[in-house]
């Protein structure tokens, strides 16, 4: 990519690239499941069987590692390894857990049962099968060996996953076909003498088999309905609200005939969330989008006394909302009137009349740019915020404009409650069928 094209992303906001890029990467966990996967291979072959799995190894690897050092090194713009560098980050720096921190437990209490869901029984049986030493006469010894693998897999990739403090359940996902393998067996082995031909004397003795079959299949529709229409849907609605304002409000222009003054072309928006929150820049994909977002940062290349006490933007914000707001935003746009007492209308602008022009605070630091966050004419937040909210933009220009459903509950209590968006809104007037569009004044 050329120099003008990658200056043209930057400020745009659609790509960062700064030197804490590659100190961010974090792999995919799929390095420890092949490892250990490939140990097995190696353990029953000969010398000679070792020998070429080793060189074969070492040819496809060292084409592979050449690769990607060359596409590192063409996007980053120096020479990196981010294999490495996860390690160093996450193992030596133990920066991981300023993205959050789990109890050593969490793949086995939260991050499994939210795999498997109505298999987790049946995924249990059939680790317990998969390390005991009872014999099945329907089964080969390749079988047993084959379960034995997947099983050892199954407990030690997670466990191995588990010394690093940041966990989630999408560093397990690997490992779902293989858990799903496990399953298999023990949930055939109850649930096939329900559905197969029985003799009648036995018919009715396995009816709660049915029922209990039938109702594993309900809950698992329901879920999936769940999870993919309704659980947590805010965060992706509400960009595609905010790009729906922009191409409504912003990218549409009133007729050359029209009274209406031209709309601005510059939209900002800004989001009081934890990180990571929203899918950001995938949505809101126009340049003429301006934002900003709590940064949430590692310190990378401190000593320890220096992480101990580190906070991150996110970590202040949540910390004392109100004043984070009036330090690092200052006093919000107030609402100017005008007329008897301070009542009345604004004038509307004529076409005559200059356009007006987008605040200043739209040259300001967005997207990533260095300096104090100020003001958007879009602010988001979580619902639980909304209080606070409503002390710090009582008597501003800001309006609710849009609310949207996001779950019943969440584990983190920053992420509770709908997702909100205030905005600063144009004033309009309707007399007869003219809309006359009002100046917005900003401070």
């Amino acid at each position: 990519m050329d120099k003008e094209g990658e200056e043209q992303e930057d400020e745009y906001g659609l790509r960062e690239r700064n030197e804490q890029t590659q100190d961010r990467e974090l792999a995919k966990p799929e390095a420890p499941i092949w490892i250990h996967i490939s140990a097995f291979t190696a353990g029953p072959a000969t010398s000679k069987e070792r020998m070429i799995l080793v060189i074969e190894a070492a040819f496809c690897g060292s084409l592979v590692l050449a690769l990607s050092a060359v596409v590192d090194r063409l996007y980053y713009g120096q020479w990196t390894l981010p294999p490495f560098r996860f390690l160093y980050f996450n193992l030596a720096q133990s920066l991981a857990v300023f993205y959050g921190r789990n109890p050593w437990h969490y793949y086995i209490s939260q991050g499994y049962p939210i795999l498997l869901t109505t298999f987790l029984p049946f995924g249990a049986v059939g680790l317990y099968q998969a390390f005991s030493q009872a014999s099945h006469p329907d089964q080969s010894l390749l079988s047993k060996k084959i379960r034995y693998q997947l099983g050892n897999t199954a407990v030690i990739v997670p466990a191995v996953l588990s010394l690093i403090s940041h966990k989630e359940v999408r560093f397990i996902y690997p490992l779902l076909p293989l858990l799903h393998i496990l399953a298999a067996y023990p949930m055939t082995e109850f649930f096939y003498p329900c559905i197969a031909a029985s003799p009648p004397r036995i018919y009715h003795s396995l009816l709660p088999r049915r029922l209990l079959l039938v109702f594993l299949a309900l809950v698992t529709a329901a879920l999936s309905l769940l999870t993919t229409t309704s659980h947590n849907t805010a965060p992706l609605s509400v960009t595609t609200y905010l790009r729906h304002q922009y191409t409504t409000h912003y990218l549409s222009q009133p007729p050359s005939t029209s009274i209406l003054t031209p709309a601005p072309s510059i939209m900002t928006v800004g989001f009081l969330m934890p990180c990571h929150s929203t899918p950001w820049r995938s949505h809101l994909v126009f340049s003429g989008i301006h934002g900003w977002a709590l940064g949430c940062e590692p310190p990378v290349g401190s000593n320890a006394t220096e992480r101990a006490n580190y906070l991150d933007e996110a970590d202040r914000f949540y910390a004392d909302p109100v004043g984070f707001l009036n330090t690092e935003l200052g006093a919000p746009p107030r609402q100017r009137r005008s007329g008897l007492f301070g009542f009345g209308r604004q004038k509307p602008i004529h076409p005559a009349v200059p356009q007006p022009q987008l605040p200043d605070s739209v040259k300001g630091p967005w997207d990533g740019q260095p300096g104090p966050k100020l003001w958007p004419e879009y602010i988001a937040f979580f619902g639980q915020l909304e209080p606070v909210m409503k002390t710090v933009l009582k008597g501003t220009k800001y309006r609710e404009c849009w609310r949207g459903w996001n779950s019943w509950g969440h584990d983190d209590w920053r992420r509770r409650g709908d997702i909100v968006v205030w905005c600063v809104k144009d004033r309009v007037r309707t007399k007869g069928h003219r809309r006359e569009r009002l100046k917005m004044e900003w401070w």
